[in-house]
């Protein structure tokens, strides 16, 4: 491992406990309008098949 990669890995561990997903997940004030398997059905599946 470089010094380059393990002070990358430093500096995203650092972000990460300081919060930097934070705003992502308090942004959201509601589920998705759509759970997983709906979303297979109704977008995955058709793409797949075409």
């Amino acid at each position: 491992m470089s010094e380059a990669w393990a002070q990358g890995l430093a500096d995203m561990a650092i972000a990460q406990n300081a919060g930097i997903y934070d705003a992502e997940q308090k942004s959201l004030t509601s589920p998705a309008p759509t759970d997983f398997r709906q979303w297979c059905r109704e977008v995955l599946k058709p793409a797949v098949l075409a």
